[in-house]
């Protein structure tokens, strides 16, 4: 499949999955590309920034729309939610199938990694659009100090998730031990995740009393250097604005945080921390290398991680690179059992991640082989949510939107 096949392939599936209107409950147009037309009918804020990418190399327009309308559903307190349900008569047959924290009837309350800011500075880079800068800049401020606000109760650089579908990693096996999990399958996590659902329902709309709970606090590797990331975008996305070394500030500070409490040295990966009292869970998945993104990772801890897993046959480099979980670990599920997911499949959108991170590191022949084998299993299944990291099957939705992200890696 050559550049123009790809982009052909890629043009399709999110043209179909375009979604365009007037929301019947606000008034504001929308248009913006749905995850999948069965699975995932709305707008979900990380797939949208992930969506915005990859049209940077077709359509720039459709880029702007995109984030535009997820930028229109800020709160007035900053925060952006993580699904936005623009079209409500498709709302009853989701909630059906999906359980969903809400305090309002056409948003979730609940927040994803935060990249928007880079997307947005991407998108900004590609079109030279000023107004489109200008008019994004203080819905980004307000977004990230929400988080420091609302999600940093400790003020040690780290914010939480409250719930796992925050972290965009829902059934993770990290999870396993805060939730509680007694059945390994996706109905045992769907059961689990319902009682920290109920427990939260009369305080929906406060973090801090969520988080103070105790119930599912979690300083997530992942998020944290999505955090970091993110902050540096908008910190050059303001340029010269006084608020830039706000956010430069914070990103330091966020990475150190990372580095001092997240940083194992003896296992030579990052760990994430659960609860008010910040204990390690001592599992590797693709959250341990997620650090990698970040420019300034000191260069002893990139080499470990490359050599000690992303490299590993035993760990993370299987045929089809790089998996959830890495092979040597007892919970790996490389298939797709019933839904139980980011267990051991490979995702598109961590290679993109990792690609990167591991071209901005000197590792570009590395880089180069997970963009190729990413690319065989688009190939050979289309563009799915996730892939078997041994045979490059096709699994979990068809007609994936952020797979498209190939086109910019």
């Amino acid at each position: 499949m050559d550049r123009t096949e790809l982009e052909e392939g890629a043009r399709r599936i999110l043209l179909t999955n375009l979604r365009r209107g007037v929301a019947d409950w606000n008034g504001k147009e929308y248009s913006f590309v749905c995850p999948s037309l069965t699975g995932y009918p709305f707008q979900w804020f990380w797939d949208s920034c992930f969506h915005a990418i990859a049209l940077i190399h077709l359509d720039h327009d459709q880029a702007k729309a995109e984030l535009r309308t997820l930028m229109s559903g800020a709160l007035p307190n900053g925060f952006i939610p993580h699904i936005t349900f623009w079209e409500m008569e498709k709302q009853p047959d989701f909630l059906s199938r999906n359980i969903v924290g809400m305090t309002d009837p056409h948003y979730s309350s609940t927040m994803q990694p935060p990249i928007i800011a880079y997307a947005v500075e991407r998108v900004y880079q590609a079109t030279g659009s000023e107004e489109f800068r200008e008019s994004a800049l203080p819905i980004l401020i307000g977004f990230y100090r929400w988080l420091r606000q609302a999600r940093d109760p400790d003020n040690d650089g780290l914010i939480a998730v409250i719930q796992p579908e925050e972290a965009g990693t829902d059934c993770s096996p990290k999870y396993d031990e805060a939730l509680g999990l007694e059945e390994l399958t996706n109905r045992g996590f769907i059961t689990a995740l319902r009682k920290v659902y109920a427990a939260y329902e009369p305080i929906r709309a406060d973090d801090h009393a969520m988080l103070a709970m105790d119930l599912f606090h979690f300083e997530d590797v992942l998020v944290n250097s999505i955090y970091v990331f993110g902050m540096r975008s908008l910190a050059r996305l303001l340029g010269d604005a006084p608020e830039a070394a706000e956010f430069t500030r914070e990103a330091d500070r966020t990475r150190d945080a990372l580095l001092a409490k997240c940083w194992d040295e003896e296992a030579g990966a990052f760990f994430d921390l659960s609860g008010v009292a910040e204990n390690p869970v001592k599992m590797v998945t693709i959250s341990s290398l997620m650090p990698l993104i970040l420019s300034d990772l000191p260069r002893p801890i990139v080499e470990r991680l490359v050599d000690q897993w992303v490299t590993s046959p035993d760990h993370f480099w299987t045929p089809y690179p790089l998996p959830s979980v890495p092979a040597s670990d007892p919970k790996f599920m490389p298939g797709n059992p019933g839904g139980f997911i980011w267990r051991g499949p490979s995702w598109i959108n961590t290679n993109w991640f990792l690609s990167h991170g591991l071209r901005g590191h000197g590792y570009a022949e590395l880089a180069d082989t997970i963009v190729a084998k990413s690319q065989e299993c688009i190939e050979k299944s289309g563009f799915r949510e996730y892939y078997h990291p041994y045979t490059a099957e096709g699994l979990g939705a068809s007609n994936f939107g952020w797979s498209t992200l190939i086109l910019d890696m």
